[in-house]
């Protein structure tokens, strides 16, 4: 308490830092189960004209839509239905590209939409919709990986 008194901080840190030693905290990993998988994908949309813009946010939308639960009406709105799972397959000329591991059943947890290009030019066209789009998604397994799971292509 003296030491601390005079600015001198904890004598116990400050023996230590003089004998340039460290106490060992002795932690151990405790393990504590599996954690669900997730997955993030950037698409960038840069339409060439209104048409192409109107698509592209529809695209938008239907994540969107997709990723939320609907208010269920039938217990006086103090319920939700739960919101769309997505399956994610990896495609190839002639069907599953088998290179790359399995997803499993999905759920869309975030969605993010730019409006605007890198540097910041925020341009539109004459219908005042933006002449690019990015559009990240964050998906989450909706089951545990397992061994067994793993050696079955996921």
């Amino acid at each position: 308490g003296l030491l601390e008194a005079f600015g001198g901080g904890d004598a116990f840190k400050l023996t230590s830092k003089i004998m340039g030693i460290a106490v060992n905290p002795r932690q151990e990993m405790y393990y504590q189960g599996p954690k669900f998988r997730k997955f993030d994908y950037e698409f960038k949309f840069w339409p060439r004209n209104s048409d192409e813009s109107v698509r592209a946010q529809k695209v938008i939308k239907m994540f969107k839509y997709h990723m939320h639960p609907t208010l269920d009406s039938s217990f006086g709105g103090r319920m939700f239905k739960v919101p769309s799972e997505f399956e994610i397959h990896y495609l190839h000329n002639t069907g599953r590209n088998k290179a790359l591991p399995r997803i499993s059943r999905c759920a869309l947890k975030k969605v993010d939409v730019s409006y605007t290009p890198e540097g910041g030019n925020f341009k539109t066209f004459d219908d005042h919709a933006p002449v690019c789009y990015t559009l990240d998604l964050n998906f989450v397994e909706l089951e545990y990986m397992t061994k067994d799971k793993i050696l079955a292509g996921f």
